[in-house]
Protein backbone atom coordinates (compact mmCIF):
# COMPACT_ATOMS: atom_id res chain seq x y z
CA UNK A 1 0.00 0.00 0.00
CA UNK A 2 2.91 2.30 0.63
CA UNK A 3 4.26 2.39 -2.48
CA UNK A 4 0.82 2.94 -4.40
CA UNK A 5 0.02 5.74 -1.94
CA UNK A 6 3.51 7.10 -2.63
CA UNK A 7 2.51 6.83 -6.39
CA UNK A 8 -0.74 8.39 -6.31
CA UNK A 9 0.56 11.12 -3.91
CA UNK A 10 3.33 11.89 -6.69
CA UNK A 11 0.96 11.56 -9.69
CA UNK A 12 -1.54 13.99 -8.14
CA UNK A 13 1.39 16.56 -6.86
CA UNK A 14 2.93 17.09 -10.15
CA UNK A 15 -0.54 17.42 -11.74
CA UNK A 16 -0.83 20.75 -10.53
CA UNK A 17 2.37 21.23 -11.80
CA UNK A 18 1.05 20.01 -15.61
CA UNK A 19 -2.02 22.21 -14.90
CA UNK A 20 -0.32 25.59 -14.39
CA UNK A 21 1.59 24.88 -17.97
CA UNK A 22 -1.51 23.72 -19.71
CA UNK A 23 -4.51 25.89 -18.41
CA UNK A 24 -3.26 28.88 -20.07
CA UNK A 25 -4.00 26.98 -23.33
CA UNK A 26 -7.12 25.41 -21.81
CA UNK A 27 -5.82 21.89 -21.96
CA UNK A 28 -5.84 19.46 -19.34
CA UNK A 29 -3.07 16.35 -19.17
CA UNK A 30 -5.34 13.69 -21.32
CA UNK A 31 -5.29 16.22 -23.48
CA UNK A 32 -2.03 16.46 -24.11
CA UNK A 33 -1.61 12.39 -24.66
CA UNK A 34 -4.29 13.10 -27.57
CA UNK A 35 -1.85 15.68 -29.29
CA UNK A 36 1.16 14.19 -28.77
CA UNK A 37 0.16 10.92 -30.10
CA UNK A 38 -1.31 13.08 -33.15
CA UNK A 39 1.61 15.06 -33.51
CA UNK A 40 3.76 11.64 -33.64
CA UNK A 41 1.56 10.46 -36.82
CA UNK A 42 1.38 13.79 -38.83
CA UNK A 43 1.10 14.23 -41.76
CA UNK A 44 -1.37 11.14 -42.25
CA UNK A 45 -3.66 10.93 -38.99
CA UNK A 46 -4.97 8.59 -36.56
CA UNK A 47 -8.42 6.89 -36.73
CA UNK A 48 -10.29 7.35 -33.48
CA UNK A 49 -10.44 3.93 -32.91
CA UNK A 50 -6.76 2.93 -32.74
CA UNK A 51 -6.23 5.98 -30.38
CA UNK A 52 -8.68 4.37 -27.94
CA UNK A 53 -6.79 1.45 -28.15
CA UNK A 54 -3.79 3.52 -27.39
CA UNK A 55 -5.12 5.53 -24.57
CA UNK A 56 -7.27 2.59 -23.18
CA UNK A 57 -10.48 4.64 -23.01
CA UNK A 58 -13.47 4.07 -24.88
CA UNK A 59 -15.78 6.66 -27.60
CA UNK A 60 -17.91 8.15 -24.65
CA UNK A 61 -14.83 9.62 -22.81
CA UNK A 62 -12.52 10.23 -26.11
CA UNK A 63 -15.58 12.55 -28.24
CA UNK A 64 -16.04 15.03 -25.56
CA UNK A 65 -12.00 15.38 -25.49
CA UNK A 66 -11.73 15.79 -29.42
CA UNK A 67 -14.90 17.97 -29.55
CA UNK A 68 -13.09 20.30 -27.48
CA UNK A 69 -9.83 20.16 -29.31
CA UNK A 70 -11.05 20.43 -32.36
CA UNK A 71 -13.26 23.91 -30.78
CA UNK A 72 -10.03 25.08 -29.76
CA UNK A 73 -8.76 24.92 -33.02
CA UNK A 74 -5.60 22.07 -31.87
CA UNK A 75 -7.41 18.82 -34.29
CA UNK A 76 -9.60 18.46 -37.48
CA UNK A 77 -11.43 15.32 -38.23
CA UNK A 78 -10.59 14.94 -41.39
CA UNK A 79 -13.35 11.90 -43.51
CA UNK A 80 -11.22 8.39 -43.90
CA UNK A 81 -10.05 7.83 -47.66
CA UNK A 82 -10.16 3.84 -46.36
CA UNK A 83 -13.84 4.29 -45.11
CA UNK A 84 -16.60 7.01 -46.49
CA UNK A 85 -18.62 6.65 -42.42
CA UNK A 86 -15.04 7.24 -40.71
CA UNK A 87 -12.85 10.25 -39.62
CA UNK A 88 -8.77 10.91 -39.52
CA UNK A 89 -8.09 13.11 -36.67
CA UNK A 90 -5.05 15.56 -37.66
CA UNK A 91 -3.65 18.50 -36.32
CA UNK A 92 -4.02 21.82 -37.54
CA UNK A 93 -1.58 23.56 -38.83
CA UNK A 94 -1.49 25.80 -35.62
CA UNK A 95 -1.52 22.61 -33.27
CA UNK A 96 1.10 20.70 -35.16
CA UNK A 97 3.02 23.85 -34.43
CA UNK A 98 1.93 24.00 -30.44
CA UNK A 99 2.57 20.66 -29.16
CA UNK A 100 6.09 20.50 -29.53
CA UNK A 101 6.58 23.85 -27.41
CA UNK A 102 3.91 22.22 -25.02
CA UNK A 103 5.41 19.20 -24.63
CA UNK A 104 8.96 20.71 -23.83
CA UNK A 105 7.17 23.17 -20.85
CA UNK A 106 5.68 20.00 -19.71
CA UNK A 107 9.07 18.28 -19.29
CA UNK A 108 10.82 20.90 -17.64
CA UNK A 109 8.19 21.11 -15.37
CA UNK A 110 9.23 16.95 -15.08
CA UNK A 111 12.65 17.89 -14.74
CA UNK A 112 12.32 19.89 -12.53
CA UNK A 113 10.51 17.11 -10.02
CA UNK A 114 13.43 14.90 -10.76
CA UNK A 115 16.55 17.04 -10.76
CA UNK A 116 17.50 16.43 -7.30
CA UNK A 117 17.49 12.69 -7.66
CA UNK A 118 20.75 10.74 -9.11
CA UNK A 119 20.30 9.78 -12.42
CA UNK A 120 21.63 6.32 -11.50
CA UNK A 121 18.68 6.12 -9.23
CA UNK A 122 16.41 7.44 -11.89
CA UNK A 123 17.87 4.54 -13.90
CA UNK A 124 17.02 1.83 -11.14
CA UNK A 125 13.47 3.85 -10.69
CA UNK A 126 12.41 3.25 -13.86
CA UNK A 127 13.77 -0.09 -14.15
CA UNK A 128 12.20 -1.59 -11.19
CA UNK A 129 9.09 0.45 -11.90
CA UNK A 130 8.66 -1.43 -15.30
CA UNK A 131 8.57 -4.85 -14.33
CA UNK A 132 5.51 -3.84 -12.29
CA UNK A 133 4.15 -2.16 -15.48
CA UNK A 134 4.72 -4.79 -18.02
CA UNK A 135 2.62 -7.92 -16.81
CA UNK A 136 -0.12 -4.79 -16.09
CA UNK A 137 0.18 -4.16 -20.15
CA UNK A 138 -2.94 -5.54 -22.50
Amino acid sequence: MALFARISRIERLIEVRRLDVLRPHGLATDDVDILASLWRHHPTGQRPRDLRRTMLVGSGTLTPRLDRLESGGWLLRQQDPDDGRGRILVLTEAGHARVPILVEQLLTVENHVLESIPRGALERLTHDLDGVLQPLEP
